[in-house]
């Protein structure tokens, strides 16, 4: 250990007198001045299992220095290198010996490690230290030592990860962090590393071992922040590997040889491939926990909770029945700990803990213990409920699982808002490894999903204890699939009237074994299909334990199939050849309809076909050309048969069972559409179903996804509802299309009258349903027109905006769809609205979107008086419905397609709207950056934005005077503080005695016109002051700035103001009428930070304020300033009643905080 920081020492040291590896010695050089380590080394001393050798520098020999002496004392076979502010795993030093031994190759020894912060949290992953492998590995030294010299990533870990042998770190001597002569910076670790892959080979573990920590007083992480710094080392590091004669440069070095660490053969892998590969699945993990970690009550809203659950007569009793039987103790407490929680929410939650014998007690009442003797499973489970009087619901689960504090809240409410339902499930998460999460986001109850993928949708289901044991409980017949069994025995019972689902995620489980309970699961299927009274039904298994389903119908329905032909006379005769070649399905008609196709061969080919049909092919031709919908119902009023198959005519059919398939569903009762799986020639998916909400103009769930995929919960495998297929291949029973009307040709004559026709059958009760097995060769299709969209959302934007076949928590902007959307946008906890809900879209994420939008959204939602969600970019009017606003705030939005989506919001949302705006964009100085971002005509753009909103509220009198007539609701709503941010700033320290005082400004790059004022003032007190910029510096004032401060996220600027320790700030405005209509912020600025302040005398800052007005002349700023400087107590005085003021009249809150709910909400 080369020590020198004391600060983590102590923890380092523990980590390392901790090790269960026992032949051991602890060798320490320390560099460390105050004897703080040598006496921490004589405390611990006393508990140490092994020698401790410690070494006190006479004179600080460095990091690299003590490394060297400290080997030169070790004594053991292996050297294990540890900074003094990193942490061992327990068992690091065993399983890096035992890695090492795995074979006489192997000269080094790492493992995964964790980045953590100097509070000891984790810290998420860079690409190097993202593991890039399933397992343990060995990698071939020689191809490593290669693949490092061109793409120089750490990946192998810090010196306090690896281990390596005494007898080569003597051999290489004093030149440990060299090569070819040179010393390596930065990346000095990698040229010892080379030295020793030199000689073998690397084992890397895949647990972490080690915690290496990263903070900002590290020099080598400071160093880190910097661009650019290691750029010289790295280099240095690639020549000289290859001077050293290191490098192949044969073949793709990317290419590195790993074996097993257990055995096995060795296969090339690239490995930068590899690292981004597990980088991309960490940061996406990473966004995963994020996701689930934003799903927390804030206390205000959980108070708002238990008052609604205490006027519910209190949250609804639910037994937890945990299946301990097969399970450890800590996975036991895993469970425990995230059900039994604080709070009036959860006080009705109680946990039966299913073991082989008596356990020893919880220390929690809502804890007991049922001991059952080996049994059968629903026997058990049946002995169990018998036990529950004090539960009215139960759900079943396995020791291990975790329950999410969020979806516990929402459960015990939403079954307090609907006793009557028989069963409910809940979203949930799979632990896939332990660790990687995948999200399983449910549709609501679909019936064929569940006889197809049972394993994704029949577990964790809540159940209504009294009904069940009413129904006679769990099956014995049917052990190995006893929820499923019982849950399809709810669905027969009321058609799943009284199931409900929860769009939430409920727990996190590991996966079950499709193997295990696969015949049991099929049984229960087929059980219920004889109970449905389909007596030949199959039902086959397929790979992932997944179900396909034949329902054995005895009939053979006539089929009426109309294609529309237009012009596409080669991709017409492809259909109708391919249909005619391969359709098995024997009882069908083809009807052929001319929609006025302008070449004549068309026609001539159809009369020819027809002629060859022997009277199942019908032609019909029309003499003027009618939007396709319309064709189809003038083709459907000719049809003979029970059943219309529409089917474009750019379809092939490639399979002969394609129609006995769609009959298989359409021939159920409560089926009334059915669609077919439609792939491109290159194999990717153009037709899975419709999800109307997603996308405009698009909607295809799964667009583009390799047809061999089992797709989002095996949705591209299995039969399944949605809710709307596509015209192209779209088969209904002809007595629903009657009661229909047909297609609405003319709400729809653009498009969109597919989906249309699929929601009115809904509306009536019948189902659709999309079946893979139906295959058709088919072309991508073109997006709807935005006419066809309008007129969907016109009819059926609620229902849109509630898909019951796609999760509310997926995203609707992703092609294709099934990827997760934004947690705030489905996070709706606060289901009965105590709250009005708004949603604001802040310009930007700087000053201006935070103290206009989001500083007054967060403080308004801390307290309790607004529910909601703020999101950048606007939504549409789909994901408008789903947030489900009362007011919709949009700040600043002048370009043309951010204006077309607020036309779109006008039309399409009834929220209370208001456009707000903090600077008088029409005259912008002609020295601001942004000058150039604005539209031509701005002013019009405006006008236009405000035509669009109920009201228009403003951070100025001025700019409200200036903006007069824009609207008519023109409201002021001026710029407050957040006391969060701005609340308790220290008092900045004076400038001592005989030093220059600190005169400073901050500000950024849109300042440069009021900055130019002061150009000379600046110039002429360089001698007399300690000038201090923050944000920005003009070249022309640079040598004569002391000090220039970069710039800061927003979140630290209050503190990096305050860090300025300014004597006197100044606050230059020019005089323009943009700058007029601004608002006094800099000024409030200043005065929370305890600054006094010289500022222009124009009307921003012509409040009332406690600070020194002067007009834009040299002299006056001079004398001002020279003022302040020359009476230092006068000077604090006026700080100080500038702070009072800001702190008094200027904060967000009360009165302050009000203004903003009154100004976003309707009267």
């Amino acid at each position: 250990m080369p020590a020198y920081k004391f600060r983590y020492f102590e923890r380092t040291l523990d980590s390392v007198l901790g090790q269960t590896y026992p032949a051991l010695e602890l060798v320490i050089c320390d560099d460390n001045p105050d004897g703080t380590i040598a006496a921490a080394v004589e405390r611990k001393r006393v508990d140490a299992r092994f020698p401790i050798r410690y070494q006190r520098n006479p004179s600080r020999l460095g990091e690299l220095g003590s490394t060297i002496k400290g080997i030169g004392l070790a004594q053991g076979e292996y050297v294990k290198f540890l900074h003094d502010d990193d942490v061992l795993e327990p068992d690091c030093i065993a399983a890096l010996v035992r890695a090492m031994q795995a074979g006489p190759d192997v000269a080094l020894a790492s493992s995964r490690r964790q980045r953590i912060d100097s509070d000891d949290a984790p810290l998420p992953d860079i690409p190097a230290t993202s593991f890039p492998f399933a397992g343990d590995v060995v990698l071939d030294g020689p191809t490593l030592l290669s693949f490092l010299a061109d793409h120089t990533i750490n990946f192998i870990g810090e010196p306090s990860c690896v281990l390596c042998r005494r007898q080569d770190l003597l051999e290489i001597g004093d030149q440990l962090m060299m090569l070819d002569g040179r010393v390596i910076h930065w990346v000095g670790d990698l040229a010892l590393y080379a030295k020793l892959l030199h000689r073998g080979n690397l084992a890397l573990l895949a647990r972490p071992l080690t915690r290496f920590r990263v903070t900002q007083d590290q020099f080598s992480q400071a160093g880190r922040d910097r661009p650019g710094i290691g750029d010289q080392g790295h280099d240095d590091f690639r020549r000289g590997v290859r001077a050293m004669g290191w490098y192949r440069g044969d073949g793709d070095v990317r290419l590195v040889h790993v074996t097993p660490l257990d055995g096995g053969r060795a296969e090339p892998i690239d490995l930068l491939q590899a690292i981004q590969a597990a980088y991309a699945r960490g940061r996406a993990q990473l966004a995963l926990r994020d996701w689930q970690a934003r799903r927390q009550l804030p206390p205000v809203q959980r108070a708002l909770l238990d008052a609604r659950l205490a006027d519910l007569g209190g949250g609804a009793r639910i037994a937890v029945l945990l299946d301990a039987r097969n399970a450890d103790a800590t996975a036991l407490e895993t469970s425990l700990r995230s059900l039994l929680l604080d709070g009036a929410a959860f006080a009705t939650l109680s946990v039966a803990v299913l073991a082989a014998a008596a356990a020893p007690a919880w220390p929690d009442p809502r804890v007991r213990y049922l001991p059952l003797a080996p049994g059968e499973e629903a026997a058990d489970r049946n002995a169990a409920l018998a036990q529950l009087a004090h539960a009215d619901w139960f759900l079943c689960a396995a020791a291990g699982t975790r329950f999410c504090q969020g979806g516990l809240l929402r459960l015990v409410l939403e079954l307090a808002q609907h006793p009557q339902c028989s069963a409910l499930y809940a979203d949930e998460w799979l632990a896939l490894d332990g660790q990687t999460l995948a999200p399983v986001l449910r549709p609501d109850p679909d019936l064929d999903l569940l006889l197809g993928n049972p394993l994704a949708t029949a577990g964790h289901w809540i159940f209504h204890r009294a009904l069940v044991q009413e129904l006679g409980g769990f099956d014995p017949d049917h052990d190995g699939a006893l929820e499923l069994e019982l849950i399809l025995r709810l669905f027969q019972r009321d058609a799943g009237a009284s199931l409900a689902h929860l769009p939430e995620p409920l727990l996190i489980a590991a996966p079950i074994d499709d193997a295990a309970g696969a015949d049991a699961r099929q049984r229960a299927v087929a059980s219920h299909l004889q109970a449905r009274g389909y007596a030949d039904a199959t039902v086959a298994a397929l790979p992932g334990g997944l179900h396909r389903i034949d329902y054995g119908h005895a009939l053979q329905p006539p089929v009426s199939i109309v294609v529309i032909a237009q012009d596409n006379l080669p991709a017409l005769q492809r259909a109708v050849v391919g249909l005619l070649e391969h359709t098995a399905y024997p009882a069908y008609e083809l009807l052929l309809v001319d929609n006025a196709s302008t070449a004549a061969a068309v026609g001539q080919w159809l009369q020819a076909v027809a002629e060859l049909g022997n009277g199942r092919i019908r032609v019909f031709a029309l003499e003027q050309r009618v939007a396709q919908a319309e064709a189809r119902n003038l083709a459907a009023t000719q049809a003979h048969g029970d059943y219309l198959l529409f089917l474009d005519a750019d379809n092939a059919v490639i399979q002969g069972r394609w129609l006995h398939e769609l009959m298989n569903h359409a021939q159920r009762p409560e089926v009334g559409i059915v669609g077919a799986k439609g792939v491109s020639a290159d194999g990717s998916i153009t037709h899975a179903g419709l999800l109307p909400g997603l996308l405009p103009g698009a909607g295809h769930a799964f667009a583009g996804e390799p047809m061999a995929q089992a797709g989002y919960m095996g949705r591209l495998q299995v039969a399944h509802r949605y809710s709307a297929v596509s015209e192209r291949c779209m088969l209904v029973r002809r007595a629903l299309f009657e009661q229909l009307s047909g297609f609405d040709a003319v709400g729809f004559a653009e498009g969109g009258a597919d989906v249309d026709l699929c929601l009115r059958a809904a509306a009536l009760g019948e189902w659709t349903i999309w079946t893979p097995e139906a295959l058709l060769l088919q072309p991508a299709a073109a997006p709807r027109p935005q006419s066809a969209d309008d007129a969907l959302l016109q009819r059926w934007l609620p229902v849109m905006a509630q898909d019951p076949a796609y999760s509310p928590s997926l995203g609707l902007e992703q092609p294709g769809g099934f990827k997760l959307g934004e947690s705030e946008f489905s996070w709706q906890p606060l289901s009965w609205k105590p709250l009005p809900r708004i949603l604001a879209h802040p310009g930007d994420a700087f000053g201006s979107g935070h103290y206009r939008v989001i500083q007054p959204f967060q403080a308004l939602a801390e307290a309790g008086l607004i529910d909601g969600v703020y999101y950048a970019r606007l939504l549409d009017p789909v994901e408008m419905q789903r947030v489900a606003a009362d007011a919709v705030v949009v700040q600043r939005r002048i370009g043309e397609a951010e204006l077309a989506k607020m036309e779109r919001m006008r039309r399409f949302s009834a929220a209370f709207k208001v456009y707000e705006l903090d600077d008088y964009l029409p005259n912008l100085p002609l020295k601001s950056v942004h000058r150039e971002q604005m539209p031509k005509d701005v002013l019009r753009s405006l006008r236009r934005a405000a035509s669009l909103v109920d009201r228009v509220v403003v951070s100025t009198p001025a700019l409200a005077e200036a903006l007069a007539g824009l609207h008519a609701d023109l409201r002021v709503v001026r710029n407050r503080l957040d006391p969060r941010m701005w609340g308790d700033l220290a008092a900045p320290a004076r400038t001592c005695a005989g030093s220059k005082p600190r005169v400073g400004w901050a500000g950024g790059a849109s300042h440069t016109g009021d900055l130019e004022l002061i150009a000379d003032v600046v110039q002429a007190l360089a001698g007399e002051v300690h000038w201090v910029f923050m944000g920005m510096c003009p070249p022309r004032l640079r040598p004569h700035v002391a000090e220039v401060h970069p710039g800061v996220d927003f979140a630290r600027y209050p503190q990096a103001l305050a860090a300025l320790r300014l004597d006197l700030a100044l606050a230059p405005l020019e005089d323009n009428l943009f700058n007029r209509c601004k608002s006094n912020l800099r000024l409030l600025e200043y005065g929370a930070c305890g600054y006094p302040v010289v500022a222009s005398d124009l009307p921003p800052y012509q409040d009332g304020l406690p600070a020194t007005l002067v007009k834009n002349r040299f002299r006056d700023w001079i004398n001002a300033i020279r003022m302040h400087l020359a009476d230092a107590q006068a000077s604090a005085a006026a700080a100080a009643a500038l702070h009072a003021a800001v702190r008094r009249d200027w904060m967000l809150h009360g009165a302050n905080l009000q203004a903003w709910r009154a100004a976003w909400l309707p009267d």
